[in-house]
């Protein structure tokens, strides 16, 4: 693709952001013969959405339940086997982004600068902080601590039981960003971020100190659009080594304890990957979906069927690759050819909202049309 043409992608890709109204239509599905019988297991409504049409809020499966938090400030832990509503409340709070737990407690951001740690166990709010800005992306929790970004630039670590803040680090915006921050992430002691300016950072979990840093992507071009080179996907840690991948079309695979980059390739993304063993998975500006080696960057498969879908982040669903596309489809990629072996609707022709998540037997989504669904074959 001609470096013209990217960009020209990468701006509709802003107005995008900016207007979900004003998005072309998508192309035909693709003629496909089923291999495996994708069907809903359950669809379970709840009181909200969830937020802008990105992939803001998250869902975690843990011990058999769903928790999260819709854009109303309700608070709610589904049953994974059937969507049985366990608990839910209410809070008074405009939640900006998805949910991190540890144990009885959920933290959430909003748009208007606060962390909020409630329990779930009393309903009650344990404490809320006040931040620099908004929160666009879920807090990260390790060792009595919560790493968490605003989209400021700033990286706040705060103590999870009390909510005061342990160290922060700025890193400069540039002029034009895209809207939305990747979710930190704490491992090995370090708490590793990626920012607008393209950079990936590595600091001391313990005292804030920096440890290494990394130009992902690299602002390059005489206008701003050409310029963009936001961290926004999310990143993934594997043995030992950190994925990130910048809007300006680089994805790197980074050494955790030294940031020496074990090997790029040049792919134009917004969104993050999936990786599993030595299988990594990419979706590319044009929701081209891409399959590397994990260790060496070589590629494995591309799959161009779902192009100009608008597909979000994949994930790994039992035997299968799931990606998501703008119209509420889901489709299961083949791990070994890239084949598009099932598609469904699970959202009702309406954008994704969130990450997708997946136990061994089901493949779980957040709708903005108010519901929590599961996916099953």
């Amino acid at each position: 693709m001609s470096k013209s043409l990217f960009f020209v992608v990468l701006f509709a890709a802003l107005i995008i952001q900016g207007c979900s109204n004003s998005r072309p239509a998508l192309p035909d599905l693709p003629s496909i013969e089923s291999k495996v019988n994708l069907k809903t297991s359950w669809r379970t409504g709840v009181d909200g959405n969830f937020g802008e049409s990105s992939e803001r809020f998250n869902l975690v499966a843990e011990n058999g339940s769903l928790f999260f938090v819709t854009d109303k400030g309700t608070v709610y832990e589904l049953a994974q086997e059937d969507g049985k509503k366990k608990d839910t409340f209410s809070t008074e709070f405009r939640p900006s982004a998805g949910v991190m737990r540890h144990g009885d407690v959920l933290y959430f951001g909003t748009y208007d600068a606060q962390l909020i740690a409630v329990s779930l166990a009393s309903k009650s709010i344990l404490w809320e902080k006040t931040l620099s800005s908004e929160v666009l992306s879920e807090a990260s929790y390790a060792a009595g601590k919560l790493a968490v970004q605003t989209a400021d630039g700033w990286l706040s670590v705060l103590d999870a039981e009390t909510g005061d803040t342990q160290w922060r680090a700025k890193e400069d915006l540039p002029s034009l960003t895209v809207r939305g921050t990747s979710a930190p992430i704490i491992t090995d002691g370090k708490v590793i971020a990626g920012f607008a300016s393209g950079k990936l950072k590595a600091y001391s979990l313990q005292d804030g100190n920096l440890l290494w840093s990394y130009d992902v992507g690299k602002p390059e071009g005489r206008y701003e659009i050409e310029r963009l080179s936001d961290v926004d996907g999310r990143l993934v840690v594997e043995n030992g080594v950190v994925y990130a991948v910048a809007y300006n079309g680089t994805l790197a695979a980074l050494s955790i304890e030294s940031g020496r980059p074990l090997w790029q390739r040049s792919i134009p993304s917004s969104v993050g990957v999936a990786v599993r063993g030595e299988l990594l998975v990419a979706v590319d500006m044009m929701s081209k979906v891409i399959a590397l080696n994990a260790k060496n960057g070589t590629e494995v498969w591309e799959n161009k069927d779902l192009v100009g879908r608008d597909l979000i982040t994949p994930e790994f669903f039992r035997d299968y690759v799931a990606v998501m596309d703008r119209g509420g489809y889901v489709h299961l990629l083949d791990l070994s050819t890239g084949e598009v072996a099932a598609h469904k609707v699970a959202g009702n022709g309406v954008p994704p909202g969130s990450r997708m998540v997946a136990n061994d037997k089901q493949l779980f989504i957040l709708t903005p049309n108010s519901n929590v669904t599961a996916l099953s074959y």
